[in-house]
């Protein structure tokens, strides 16, 4: 297989090789090239030590960050105004921490450094002559899309307890099937996860969350017992300890009405999401969006004994609200996750009906508060379609709702494009408004009315016909002003 490698990774390479020293590609840069996939980064080990490869680096011209925090052996190199990580072969030993190494060393070979690593997939290395270098099977496991640990997996395991959340993410990245051994070293190792912080634990959902087999590696969170368990985080100086996701946990086998759906609350879940657009803010909305189904204020049962759960989504809405916020997302996210959440009932309700009411649900939107500018309200809209019809297309729903609800979406689209929520989003600018009316003194009250005249549906929002309403405001306006001189 050939293998298309940056020329300025190839530049570190040959620098390293031309010095002496070992260099060699590693990790996942290795493993997306041998899934004829494009690395998002490289990453090389070398036997040089730090001082070694600063030394070859500067030698070759290439730019060298000097401070890389605690990364020990590390050098971050830069050529052509890329960056690329530079290692030196190293072992460790873990003790009481449940994601950093006690110690660590520099050792003399390759294999050494391989045997250090998490999962086989990832234990592979690349010469600069395209060889593969492979001491744990990784090709193999690769090729059968399985996940083994470099080693026993309960030991990896309890070295570092972030690995756990890494084999769910890797799973949901590649589509990886785990191994027995895996999957029960990871239900030995659960008490481990107590010691990980929150930060790091987000950052790993996070990157599950984008996978494109993201149901596979959420059902892998939920079933290993990992989402039901407690991580870390430091709050007023003091280290808490905060639940992941056991509101999951609870969705599974929740019995859903069979006229509408074929599955439970949870494999539903499943489904929605890896239907929905790749996009944290959709796919943490399709998470969530069921949350509150199966909670006893909802709950209830219709004439022919089928479980329903009117209102599910502003309970839904509620309790996303504080998961997202327990794991400390941008305050814009949790707005944007829960509004989605709370109208995700919206859409299929106003299927077929009337484009009047459309439009009210829009202004109202816009005087909500919840969106800042017409871009925000457009961007939300868009989500929530990608929400919406995730959620239809993983009910009992037939072809033709969905391409019902896909055509209604689209028009609901193209008047949200029209409906302005901050008088920046006027097809005429205040400075125009200003010429016409001969100054600024009553401009604000003027723009404020010609944004509630288009947001009504009175006034078309263009340039012509926001030219003409301010005119024949102006002209209002000097008759009102003549009338009152004349009754001095």
């Amino acid at each position: 297989m050939d293998f298309i490698i940056p020329e300025y990774v190839n530049k570190i390479l040959k620098a390293l090789m031309l010095a002496g020293y070992d260099a060699y590609l590693v990790g996942g840069a290795v493993r997306d090239l041998l899934l004829e996939k494009e690395p998002e980064d490289f990453d090389i080990v070398t036997n040089a030590k730090p001082q070694e490869i600063v030394a070859v680096a500067k030698q070759a011209g290439f730019g060298v960050v000097e401070e890389l925090g605690q990364n020990f052996g590390v050098v971050m190199v830069v050529v052509d105004d890329n960056s690329v990580e530079i290692a030196a072969y190293r072992s460790e030993s873990y003790g009481e921490d449940a994601h950093r190494p006690e110690s660590v060393w520099y050792c003399e070979t390759l294999a050494e450094d391989l045997a250090r690593r998490d999962f086989t997939i990832n234990a592979i290395a690349l010469d600069s002559e395209g060889r593969v270098i492979d001491y744990f099977n990784g090709l193999e496991d690769l090729k059968n899309r399985e996940l083994r640990t470099v080693g026993e997996a309960s030991q990896r395991f309890a070295e570092d307890a972030l690995r756990m959340f890494r084999a769910c993410r890797f799973i949901s990245q590649l589509g990886v099937t785990c191994d027995a051994e895996v999957f029960a070293a990871i239900t030995e190792q659960l008490p481990r996860v107590s010691g990980l912080s929150m930060e790091r634990v987000r950052t790993e959902i996070n990157k599950l969350m984008k996978g494109e087999f993201v149901n596979l590696g959420l059902d892998a969170l939920v079933r290993s017992g990992l989402a039901a368990q407690l991580c870390r985080n430091r709050q007023k100086g003091k280290e808490i300890q905060i639940p992941i996701l056991p509101e999951l946990s609870a969705l599974v086998g929740v019995p859903q009405n069979p006229n509408f759906h074929s599955y439970d609350v949870w494999n539903h879940t499943l489904k929605a999401v890896s239907l929905g657009e790749n996009s944290l803010e959709v796919r943490w909305a399709l998470l969530l969006h069921d949350i509150g189904k199966g909670q006893p204020s909802v709950r209830g049962f219709d004439d022919e004994g089928n479980p329903t759960d009117y209102g599910h989504e502003e309970l839904s809405a509620r309790m996303a609200e504080k998961i997202l916020k327990r794991f400390q997302f941008s305050a814009n996210f949790v707005k944007r996750v829960v509004w989605l959440i709370a109208n995700h009932m919206q859409l299929g309700f106003r299927v077929g009906k009337d484009e009047l009411g459309t439009r009210r649900w829009l202004r109202k939107a816009a005087l909500s508060g919840a969106f800042r500018w017409n871009s925000d309200m457009q961007e939300a809209f868009a989500q929530l379609s990608s929400v919406c019809l995730a959620d239809l297309a993983a009910t009992n729903a037939h072809e033709q709702e969905i391409i019902t609800m896909r055509m209604y979406n689209e028009e609901l689209l193209r008047l949200a494009a029209d409906m302005p929520v901050h008088t920046s989003d006027l097809l005429l600018s205040g400075k125009q408004i200003a010429e016409i009316i001969g100054g600024k003194e009553s401009l604000p009250q003027l723009m404020q009315i010609l944004l509630k005249r288009v947001q009504d549906g009175t006034v078309e929002n263009s340039e012509e016909a926001l030219t003409e309403a301010v005119k024949k405001w102006q002209q209002r306006h000097l008759q009102y002003e003549t009338s009152a001189i004349d009754e001095m």
